[in-house]
């Protein structure tokens, strides 16, 4: 058990129940990516692309077809994405006014750092980059705009993995284990707990050649009005040129662009309800 309550990895004993659910809406999830691309896919490729039994594949996507989030070409034996998405689509399409809110902030910090930048948002499993400017030195990291970002083996995911509940990083840990994507990533929950901790408390996070060697990054949060850490920036480029004194660097200029961005949100609500309340008399 850690100081912040989340232990190191749990039995699966110890909530059956929980379990059972969080593998099965994973399994579900692990399907619907299968489909992302929007063409008709075969239960063989299905199965072959998720992992899954051929069975289970067939009795999950079937429910997803029976409530409507996937469709099947009966001849074909084969499955895609059903229309149910744009709704969804655009309910998150328009959360995205944090880009237009952030993007003036993230322009400046790419030109000030001529460094990649990258705006991320909370995903169920892991955070979406949903604007990167690349940077402008010869010698740069690409950018990512629409790539997920894993939460424990990036700033940005770290950013905000670190003010996500107990009960939240629990679930991330006990999905499985935490995947190595070069020989320096983290993958002990506890450890990663201790980095979350110092992120907490620092206001920023870093990660160096976790994620992919000859890269390294630096991430700090925004904030909701409420308190709620809503979206991650990042700071990314080779790390040659990361060295501790640049990350310290990094990380404080982050911490004070992204406060402003958090005050822009907070009156940018307060606007919106004002004008509410004054349709409402």
């Amino acid at each position: 058990m850690t100081a912040s309550g989340v232990p190191k990895r749990e039995s699966e004993a110890s909530h059956p129940a929980a379990e059972a659910r969080i593998q099965s809406v994973a399994r579900a999830k692990a399907l619907l990516d299968a489909m992302s691309s929007g063409e008709w896919v075969s239960l063989r490729d299905l199965a072959t692309r998720t992992g899954l039994a051929k069975t289970t594949a067939f009795n999950l996507v079937t429910a997803l077809v029976d409530i409507g989030l996937a469709e099947r070409d009966a001849k074909a034996g084969a499955y895609r994405l059903s229309l149910q998405h744009l709704v969804y689509g655009k309910a998150v399409e328009r959360r995205l006014d944090i880009a237009a809110i952030a993007r003036p902030h993230l322009i400046r910090l790419c030109a000030a750092t001529r460094e990649t930048v990258n705006l991320a948002l909370p995903g169920p499993t892991d955070a979406v980059i949903v604007e990167s400017l690349e940077g402008s030195q010869s010698l740069r990291v690409s950018s990512y705009s629409g790539t997920r970002a894993a939460y424990h083996s990036t700033a940005c995911g770290r950013a905000l993995l670190a003010y996500q509940p107990p009960s939240f990083r629990r679930i991330i840990y006990n999905l499985g284990s935490l995947p190595a994507a070069t020989d320096r990533t983290l993958t002990d929950p506890e450890a990663l707990e201790t980095v979350l901790e110092q992120c907490r408390s620092r206001g920023w996070t870093t990660e160096f050649e976790e994620n992919e060697i000859g890269g390294a990054c630096v991430a700090a949060p925004i904030f909701a009005p409420g308190g709620e850490a809503i979206a991650a920036v990042s700071i990314a480029g080779p790390s040659a040129r990361f060295e501790p004194e640049a990350i310290e660097k990094l990380g404080r200029l982050l911490v004070a662009s992204l406060a402003e961005i958090t005050d822009e949100l907070a009156a940018s609500a307060s606007g919106q309800a004002d004008h509410t309340a004054g349709n409402r008399r």
